[in-house]
């Protein structure tokens, strides 16, 4: 899984191409580099954790070498967490823009907004800010842009759905002056958004995939869930398209699943 580029902090850090990646002294067995674009990718099995990279970068064009730090978390996502995500959709703002941190003209650092939507969060629903997740930061149009963002959280148990969007929707206001967005739609329905022609009849299905998302802002990135939401012209209640799995986990609290010839 690709987790963003090595970040060089130089005007031009933007062109790979007059640069070579190195690990300094030891690599670490859990990741990859590319030598030519700097990219970094996760191998398969790396636990949950902090982990410090550090690299060499050799500009060829100036002949001048640098180091640069990365520090990679990695936190599980359950799949009771993401059925039990609320969601927001953002216009005006792209996902590169939701989580960046950093000002390359003026080299200064700043609270990403996704930070301060967390920070937020947490204060509205009296839990400490670990207990938040924000999983899935995804761009659904360009232009204007738009930008899916979901999330979860905990305390003894995981707040439903129903409860962190009441909370978003309540004090939507108040969350759109502190963090700097602007939501245009609280618990993202499809069938809203789309105005689907289906007789009174719609469903927003929301499919986990099996492929994570990158958002790469430069000086930060992020990994999350990749969720593709789509409106279908069926009563969730009583039809069922797909016949149902234990691929999908449908099972929570250490419920076990079976399949059958019926699904």
């Amino acid at each position: 899984t690709a987790i963003g580029r090595v970040f060089v902090n130089d005007l031009d850090d933007w062109d790979t191409s007059d640069k070579l990646f190195y690990w300094d002294e030891v690599e670490n067995p859990r990741f990859k580099l590319d030598d030519s674009s700097g990219m970094v990718t996760m191998r398969r099995g790396a636990r949950e954790g902090r982990y410090k990279l550090r690299f060499k970068i050799y500009d060829r064009k100036h002949a001048q070498e640098s180091y640069a730090n990365m520090s990679v978390t990695v936190k599980h996502i359950s799949y009771e967490a993401i059925v039990n995500s609320g969601s927001i959709r953002l216009v005006g703002m792209t996902d590169e823009d939701f989580i960046r941190i950093w000002n390359y003209r003026t080299q200064n650092i700043f609270k990403s907004k996704l930070e301060r939507f967390r920070d937020k969060l947490a204060e509205l629903l009296n839990i400490d800010k670990k207990n938040v997740d924000v999983f899935s930061v995804q761009m659904k149009q360009k232009s204007p842009p738009i930008t899916d963002v979901r999330f979860s959280a905990r305390n003894a148990f995981f707040f439903k759905a129903v409860q962190l969007n009441g909370v978003v929707l309540l004090h939507k206001d108040e969350i759109e002056q502190t963090v700097g967005i602007n939501i245009t739609m609280v618990n993202i329905d499809e069938c809203l958004a789309e105005n689907a022609d289906c007789n009174g009849s719609c469903t927003s299905i929301m499919e986990v995939q099996t492929n994570p998302s990158l958002v790469n802002a430069n000086k930060t990135a992020l990994v999350g869930v990749q969720i593709k939401s789509t409106a279908e012209c069926m009563c969730s209640a009583r039809e069922y398209k797909q016949q149902q799995t234990c691929k999908s986990h449908p099972c929570l609290n250490g419920g076990r699943c079976s399949d059958s010839k019926s699904g």
